[in-house]
């Protein structure tokens, strides 16, 4: 069975996913696009979390954010193991560089303070960032490769590998100009919870927001698909850019910025849905498919 159901032009749509064993779970969605429509959901879902910015251990409650703008680009970073790729404007970052706020990553990413117009001159002034001055990404190792769009974290207890679930999570995208170029998954372990789109924004450079809000910590992985290429292909010596993006070609190239996530704390069950139920939201703030997926992840303590 699908069920299909039209949404409002509104921040904060309740949604309810009905599982096979006949528990709902609430669905908050909060999107916005432009800077100020942007802000606003993303604002909107901070106060929908609740409680304080959090940083050091773990906490009972309350929210965390990560705006990428502490990583020092010029070799300084508080984590060693971060690498210079142009020094003083593009690093990769290790998977472990934001551990200490509940975050583990599936691969090195990438963290720049000049929009990637270093590893990729063709979107000089593409990407400004949402909260100054840098902005985040992913590249292809594949030699020739531009096909790794894919930002996978994992949730911990903040500064241990612990495995932990979220409430939700939310992030800004920058110069999303496609629709379905760009999206985010969540996950409970192997089982997807939806697979909602950013709206594109009203114009190239502009911010949009998405993010999803449940009413219990069972979100445990999220995968950000961040526009349709990489940006630039990096094999640890060469950098190769991308180039340019061709929307007459259905070629969107984006970057992210400000993430936010209610507090990571101990996962919370949900049953898994069965193989003939399916939820299925479309309207003006995305789509959500409630599915079975399988998924490879960082391994990280049970």
């Amino acid at each position: 069975m699908t069920i299909a159901k039209k949404l409002p032009m509104l921040i904060g749509a309740t949604l309810f996913a009905i599982t096979a064993a006949g528990s709902a779970q609430a669905v908050t969605l909060f999107s916005g696009t432009g800077t100020p429509g942007a802000t606003d959901a993303f604002n909107a879902m901070k106060a929908a979390i609740g409680g304080q910015a959090n940083a050091g251990g773990p906490k009972a409650n309350g929210f965390r954010t990560i705006s990428w703008d502490g990583v020092r680009l010029d070799g300084t970073d508080i984590n060693p193991n971060t690498k210079v790729i142009v020094p003083g404007t593009t690093v990769n970052i290790p998977v472990d560089r934001f551990l200490g706020q509940g975050a583990l990553y599936a691969e090195e990413y990438t963290v720049s303070g000049d929009g990637f117009a270093s590893v990729n001159p063709a979107t000089a002034g593409q990407f400004p960032a949402f909260s100054p001055k840098n902005t985040f990404a992913m590249f292809d190792d594949e030699p020739g490769e531009f096909e790794d769009r894919f930002i996978e974290q994992s949730f911990t207890l903040a500064g241990t590998r612990t495995a932990a679930g979220t409430r939700g999570f939310g992030a800004i995208f920058v110069d999303v100009e496609l629709a379905k170029s760009s999206s985010i998954e969540y996950f409970n372990g192997s089982t997807s919870l939806g697979k909602f789109f950013v709206d594109p924004a009203p114009k190239s450079g502009d911010p949009s927001f998405l993010g999803v809000l449940f009413d219990a910590p069972i979100v445990t992985d999220v995968t950000l698909t961040v526009g349709d290429k990489a940006l630039f292909n990096f094999d640890g010596k060469t950098i190769r850019s991308f180039g340019a993006e061709d929307l007459l070609k259905g070629i969107d190239l984006a970057v992210t910025d400000d993430f936010i996530y209610a507090e990571p704390t101990t996962i919370a069950n949900v049953p898994e849905p069965g193989t003939n139920l399916g939820l299925l939201v479309l309207g003006g703030m995305g789509a959500l498919a409630l599915l079975k997926s399988n998924k490879n992840k960082q391994k990280i303590a049970g």
